[in-house]
This record gives structure tokens, sequence and C-alpha cells, in this order.
């Protein structure tokens, strides 16, 4: 796709049935070209914007995206807090959010998106998981994997996570600020592999806190 000129074609093209779309660095990309280049992917099942930095995701339209199981931001440095359209994306089964500084919150919009099986966060340096507002839920009953990884205001496991009760994945990596918190793993857990390095991470269902 060329950033600079969308095409004027797009709805002749059979573009109904693509499956991905991958959007990298492109920097005259807006969220009204995205838009245009979006609306026609209605079997669109993965989605990964990376580096548009004019695209502004609170503005774009969520509905042409409702079939999305896979969903990927990263380098997006204007992103404060989860758009509110993602609610929108019943079918969303995993989200990936890696690189933006400027995310400070999840809520309101995370505790909607109960059809996630997938949640991996990094190098988030403003994004606080265990503020006040960080409200306790219990509907995430589907989230098998939690991943955390270089966020530096993460001072101590959320009391949420408990609540999570088929989750059977949480590497943690380079969290220098996070002390253990046993107390705040879902009941089948009894240790967890907490490494500093972010090269190396583990499963929490073995081995130990370290």
């Amino acid at each position: 796709m060329d950033a600079k000129t969308p095409s004027s074609s797009t709805s002749s093209l059979p573009l109904s049935k693509l499956k991905s779309f991958h959007a990298k660095n492109m920097e005259d990309l807006d969220t009204p070209m995205l838009d245009e280049s979006l609306q026609h992917l209605t079997s669109l099942k993965r989605l990964t914007i990376d580096g548009c930095t004019k695209v502004d995701l609170e503005g774009m339209q969520w509905e042409p995206l409702k079939n999305l199981s896979f969903f990927k931001i990263n380098n997006i440095p204007q992103l404060v807090s989860l758009p509110l359209g993602l609610q929108q994306l019943v079918e969303l089964k995993t989200l990936e959010i890696h690189n933006c500084n400027g995310l400070r919150s999840l809520f309101p919009v995370f505790q909607h998106l109960t059809s996630l099986e997938e949640f991996s966060i990094s190098n988030c340096n403003e994004l606080e998981l265990s503020a006040p507002k960080f409200q306790i839920f219990q509907d995430h009953t589907s989230l098998r994997s939690l991943s955390l990884e270089n966020i530096p205001k993460c001072w101590q496991l959320p009391e949420w996570i408990q609540h999570l009760t088929n989750l059977q994945e949480l590497p943690l990596r380079n969290l220098p600020n996070l002390t253990s918190r046993r107390d705040a793993l879902p009941n089948q857990f009894a240790t967890v592999i907490y490494k500093r390095s972010s090269s190396v991470g583990g499963k929490i269902s073995e081995g130990n806190w370290r």
C-alpha cells in the first residue's frame, strides 16, 4: 500500500477476503487513509500497526474490523490509553502492545476484552498495572497467557491476576521494581519464575521465584 496515495480502486479488488494487514513505518499514513484502506477488509483476522506515528487509534473506525482475532500495536508513542473502539472486537483472541512509552493505562477498555486468550505487553515505561483505578474483574476467564516485559512502573503483581482462573503462562521479564507477590497468583500456581534479564523468562507453573 502506498501511504501517500491511497488507491481509488480499493473496492474493485477482492480485499474482502484478505486475512492479514501489516502497516509498518509509514510516516505519511494518517487515520482517514488507514480507515479507507481497512473498510473493505471485512474478513481481516490479523492487524499490525507498527511505527505509523500519524495514526490516531482512538479515531479509527473499528466496526469493519469486528472479525479480528489478532491485533499488534508497536511503536505508537502517542497512544495514552486503549482506544474505546477495541470493545467492538468481540472475536479478539490475541493482543500485543510493544514500545508505546506514552501508554499510561489499559482501562477502561481492557476489562471489556473478555474474549482475549493471550495478552503481551512490553517496553511501556509509563504504564501502571497496579494503579488504584485498575479494577479487579472476573470476566477474563479465557485468558491463558499474560506476558509482562520491561514495565518499570510494575511494582507488584496486581490483585486482578488471581481472578484469571485459566491462566497457564505468566512470563515476567525485566521488571526491575517488581517484588514477590505470590498471594496475587491464581490458586493453581504455587511458584513462579522471574528473571531480570529481558532475554529469559518462564512459566508460572514451574520453578521458583528468583
